[in-house]
Protein backbone atom coordinates (compact mmCIF):
# COMPACT_ATOMS: atom_id res chain seq x y z
CA UNK A 1 0.00 0.00 0.00
CA UNK A 2 2.86 2.41 0.79
CA UNK A 3 4.48 1.62 -2.56
CA UNK A 4 1.21 2.46 -4.34
CA UNK A 5 0.78 5.75 -2.46
CA UNK A 6 4.35 6.97 -3.03
CA UNK A 7 3.83 8.17 -6.65
CA UNK A 8 0.64 9.98 -5.63
CA UNK A 9 2.42 11.72 -2.74
CA UNK A 10 5.31 12.72 -5.02
CA UNK A 11 2.90 14.16 -7.58
CA UNK A 12 1.09 16.16 -4.90
CA UNK A 13 4.38 17.51 -3.57
CA UNK A 14 5.45 18.63 -7.04
CA UNK A 15 2.11 20.28 -7.74
CA UNK A 16 2.09 22.24 -4.49
CA UNK A 17 5.73 23.31 -4.87
CA UNK A 18 5.09 24.60 -8.40
CA UNK A 19 1.96 26.46 -7.41
CA UNK A 20 3.73 28.41 -4.66
CA UNK A 21 6.58 29.62 -6.88
CA UNK A 22 6.10 33.32 -7.51
CA UNK A 23 7.46 35.59 -10.18
CA UNK A 24 10.24 37.92 -9.02
CA UNK A 25 7.94 40.79 -10.01
CA UNK A 26 5.05 39.65 -7.78
CA UNK A 27 6.35 41.63 -4.79
CA UNK A 28 7.03 44.84 -6.73
CA UNK A 29 4.67 47.82 -6.33
CA UNK A 30 2.14 48.29 -9.12
CA UNK A 31 1.78 51.36 -11.32
CA UNK A 32 -1.45 53.39 -10.95
CA UNK A 33 -0.74 56.69 -12.73
CA UNK A 34 -1.55 56.00 -16.39
CA UNK A 35 -4.09 58.84 -16.50
CA UNK A 36 -1.52 61.34 -15.16
CA UNK A 37 1.27 60.28 -17.54
CA UNK A 38 2.13 62.65 -20.36
CA UNK A 39 3.83 59.91 -22.39
CA UNK A 40 3.49 56.11 -22.30
CA UNK A 41 5.80 54.04 -24.51
CA UNK A 42 5.92 50.27 -24.96
CA UNK A 43 9.54 49.64 -25.96
CA UNK A 44 10.75 46.49 -27.71
CA UNK A 45 13.89 47.71 -29.48
CA UNK A 46 15.34 50.90 -30.95
CA UNK A 47 13.43 50.11 -34.15
CA UNK A 48 10.15 48.96 -32.60
CA UNK A 49 8.14 50.89 -30.04
CA UNK A 50 4.52 51.86 -29.62
CA UNK A 51 3.35 55.17 -28.18
CA UNK A 52 0.26 54.34 -26.13
CA UNK A 53 -0.26 57.87 -24.84
CA UNK A 54 -0.81 60.00 -26.79
CA UNK A 55 -1.90 57.07 -28.92
CA UNK A 56 -0.33 56.94 -32.38
CA UNK A 57 -2.23 54.83 -34.92
CA UNK A 58 -2.05 53.77 -38.55
CA UNK A 59 -5.75 53.25 -39.09
CA UNK A 60 -6.96 50.74 -36.49
CA UNK A 61 -3.43 49.62 -35.58
CA UNK A 62 -0.80 51.18 -33.35
CA UNK A 63 2.03 52.77 -35.33
CA UNK A 64 5.43 51.12 -35.02
CA UNK A 65 7.95 53.86 -34.23
CA UNK A 66 11.73 54.04 -33.97
CA UNK A 67 13.34 55.46 -30.85
CA UNK A 68 13.95 58.75 -32.68
CA UNK A 69 10.30 58.99 -33.71
CA UNK A 70 9.22 58.31 -30.11
CA UNK A 71 11.49 61.13 -28.95
CA UNK A 72 9.91 63.45 -31.53
CA UNK A 73 6.47 62.64 -30.06
CA UNK A 74 7.83 63.11 -26.53
CA UNK A 75 9.17 66.56 -27.38
CA UNK A 76 5.79 67.64 -28.78
CA UNK A 77 3.92 67.04 -25.51
CA UNK A 78 2.94 70.25 -23.71
CA UNK A 79 3.20 68.63 -20.26
CA UNK A 80 6.37 66.79 -19.30
CA UNK A 81 5.85 65.75 -15.71
CA UNK A 82 5.71 61.96 -16.19
CA UNK A 83 6.96 59.60 -18.89
CA UNK A 84 6.39 55.86 -18.66
CA UNK A 85 8.44 53.25 -20.52
CA UNK A 86 7.12 49.69 -20.54
CA UNK A 87 9.96 47.22 -21.03
CA UNK A 88 9.82 43.63 -22.21
CA UNK A 89 11.79 40.95 -20.37
CA UNK A 90 15.52 40.92 -21.14
CA UNK A 91 17.41 37.64 -20.79
CA UNK A 92 20.88 39.17 -20.70
CA UNK A 93 21.95 40.52 -17.28
CA UNK A 94 22.41 44.28 -17.32
CA UNK A 95 20.58 44.80 -20.62
CA UNK A 96 17.42 46.19 -18.98
CA UNK A 97 19.51 48.59 -16.88
CA UNK A 98 21.30 49.88 -20.00
CA UNK A 99 17.97 50.43 -21.77
CA UNK A 100 16.58 52.21 -18.69
CA UNK A 101 19.61 54.50 -18.42
CA UNK A 102 19.42 55.41 -22.10
CA UNK A 103 15.69 56.23 -21.97
CA UNK A 104 16.04 58.11 -18.70
CA UNK A 105 18.80 60.26 -20.19
CA UNK A 106 16.89 60.92 -23.43
CA UNK A 107 13.59 61.76 -21.73
CA UNK A 108 15.22 63.92 -19.05
CA UNK A 109 16.98 65.74 -21.88
CA UNK A 110 13.56 66.32 -23.45
CA UNK A 111 12.39 67.94 -20.20
CA UNK A 112 10.55 65.11 -18.44
CA UNK A 113 10.62 65.49 -14.65
CA UNK A 114 10.05 61.82 -13.86
CA UNK A 115 10.56 58.63 -15.85
CA UNK A 116 9.04 55.36 -14.64
CA UNK A 117 9.92 51.93 -16.01
CA UNK A 118 7.42 49.08 -15.92
CA UNK A 119 7.68 45.36 -16.62
CA UNK A 120 5.54 44.47 -19.64
CA UNK A 121 2.87 41.81 -19.67
CA UNK A 122 0.20 41.02 -22.22
CA UNK A 123 -2.05 43.89 -23.13
CA UNK A 124 -1.34 47.56 -23.65
CA UNK A 125 -2.33 49.10 -20.31
CA UNK A 126 0.27 50.56 -17.96
CA UNK A 127 -1.88 50.51 -14.81
CA UNK A 128 -1.27 47.39 -12.76
CA UNK A 129 2.18 46.62 -14.18
CA UNK A 130 5.13 46.09 -11.82
CA UNK A 131 7.33 49.16 -11.33
CA UNK A 132 10.97 48.39 -12.11
CA UNK A 133 12.42 51.87 -11.52
CA UNK A 134 11.39 55.49 -11.02
CA UNK A 135 8.34 54.81 -8.88
CA UNK A 136 9.14 57.38 -6.20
Amino acid sequence: MIKAAAPLLLAMLLLTSCSTTQSPWAALPRFKEQDQANLVVRYYSDDTSYVLKPQKNDGPFLTILTKEAVLDVAKQQPGRQLAVVILIHYGVPGEAEAVEQNWKSLLAGAGYQRVVFLRASSGMRANGLPILAGGG
